[in-house]
């Protein structure tokens, strides 16, 4: 009798450890959903180096159209207890598993990460492309360039992991340069930088380009502009050894990987600069912010990161006034160009609200100059807005 009621002990104490795994989970949900309410929200995470979301204003408008629950998710994910934990520990999981992408972000081969190639928005690709167009129709009397500096995807491909699909960036550069046609004057910075691709010319861990390949484009683009590139000598110079770029904090994958940066000074030319950022009223005397040093992107210690408008006068004896629209690629580039003009303008169009005819009318513009990211360039529905004539 005994032993017939042995597989009813044990299914009952099975049953008890169930439950008390099952009571123990809804436990730890309970104390991490209360640990989520008692701690504060984090306004940036350090690792991702970027701003977390907070958490939005509920109106009956946001419920009804379904963005209050949208944003609200974002905002959970973003400030859930141990995140940067939790976060490390699937990034692991999945390098385990032979995972050689997180967040849109290959590992490739020597330690070398690369972003994904963006596909552009045709509508949007167009419309940008017209106003872009429009300008350099509208001020025919300045001589305006175009620099698109294609992805590290594109020119290190031979570093992307086994078996990666990638967009063909070059055809959308090419597409870029047909639809633009004779109206500006384009440098060729796949050209450039395909011939130096064994050489510095992107971070391992950030999607930018190093100031040296950004050298090697400014010594083609000097020919568009016309000017004497031979004439000024410069020097490098490393500002930092510890630099661990976007791309690491964006897919959690080589945080241990430090590298240089460096700016590029004339070595003999006097290179003084007055530097104001006009939206924030505030005026430097250096092309380098060393502040971002001690800060996790350490980039920005070109111009001091992205502003809306920055407006740089130089001890040049030249009377040319540069006006360029970039993204964050112009901030590395602009220290090549200061011997060379008076004045140069700075516009971002995602942070910019006014037009380019505000800026037209403000400086005595003699050049433009289109500078951009590939990946930005494809992403960016600002620049028809900035270039629009209306508000």
């Amino acid at each position: 009798m005994k032993r017939r009621r042995k597989p009813r002990n044990r299914k009952v104490k099975r049953t008890r450890i169930e439950n008390f795994i099952g009571k123990g989970f809804l436990g730890c949900i309970l104390l991490i959903a209360v640990i989520n309410l008692i701690v504060p929200s984090k306004e940036k995470s350090e690792e991702e180096n970027r701003m977390l979301t907070q958490k939005p204003a509920f109106s009956i408008t946001s419920m009804v159209s379904g963005s209050y629950m949208e944003q609200y998710e974002k905002y959970q994910a973003d400030q859930f207890f141990a995140r940067d934990i939790w976060r490390s520990l699937k990034v692991g999981i999945s390098r385990l598993g032979g995972s050689r992408e997180e967040n849109d972000v290959y590992i490739g081969k020597d330690g070398q990460l690369l972003e994904k190639i963006a596909v552009p928005d045709q509508k949007v690709l167009k419309t940008n492309l017209k106003a872009m167009k429009a300008f350099a129709e509208q001020y025919s009397d300045v001589e305006t360039s175009m620099v698109l500096v294609p992805d590290a995807a594109n020119i290190l491909s031979d570093s992307l992991p086994a078996l990666a699909s990638t967009a063909d960036q070059n055809q959308y550069i090419s597409q870029v340069r047909k639809e633009l046609g004779d109206t500006v004057n384009w440098v060729n910075a796949v050209k450039v930088l395909n011939k130096h691709k064994d050489e510095k010319i992107y971070y391992k861990t950030d999607h930018h380009w190093t100031s040296q390949g950004a050298y090697y484009v400014f010594q083609e683009a000097a020919k568009t502009l016309g000017i004497q590139e031979s004439s000024v000598e410069y020097v490098s110079y490393p500002v930092t050894a510890s630099f661990n770029g976007v791309l690491a904090s964006k897919s959690g994958c080589r945080l241990d990987e430090k590298e240089e940066i460096n700016i590029y000074v004339p070595q003999a030319e006097d290179n003084d600069v007055v530097v104001n950022y006009v939206d924030e009223q505030r005026k430097t005397t250096s092309l380098y912010d060393s502040s971002k040093l001690n800060e996790r992107d350490k980039y920005a210690v070109y111009l001091g990161g992205n502003s809306s408008v920055i407006d740089i006068r130089t001890v040049s004896g030249s009377n040319r006034r540069l006006l360029i629209i970039k993204d964050s690629y112009a901030n590395a580039f602009v220290q090549f160009l200061t011997p060379y003009f008076r004045e140069i303008v700075l516009v971002d169009p995602r942070y910019y609200s006014g037009t380019i005819g505000d800026i037209m009318d403000t400086y005595q513009i003699t050049d433009a100059m289109f500078l951009y990211s590939a990946n930005m360039f494809f992403q960016d529905n600002n620049i028809s807005g900035v270039l629009s004539s209306e508000q």
